[in-house]
């Protein structure tokens, strides 16, 4: 890329002196990871395990109810704690 600038008005057959910034920012992601990915997957795996349970068991259908629940309740508060994006 080319850029045409007047002359400088010290010295006219030198060019400007200038300055080119490259920045680049990144977002950390390995506590988005740990707080919420790796949470909903153990939170899904036991309301998994209610099928694991023999069909007489009263504890098969509030271990999938109160998975279920814990894992709505933390995709909410992730939601509250994540940073707003215009992209989403």
């Amino acid at each position: 890329e080319v850029h045409v600038y007047p002359p400088f008005p010290l010295s006219p057959e030198e060019d400007w002196p200038t300055i080119l910034y490259t920045i680049t920012f990144s977002r950390a992601w390995q506590p988005y990871i740990r707080g919420y990915l790796l949470l909903q997957i153990i939170l899904n795996l036991t309301a998994m395990a209610c099928f694991w349970l023999p069909p007489h068991c009263g504890e098969r259908m509030l271990l999938g109810m109160t998975s279920l629940l814990a894992s709505v309740t933390s995709d909410l508060v992730v939601s509250e704690k994540l940073p707003s994006v215009n992209e989403v």
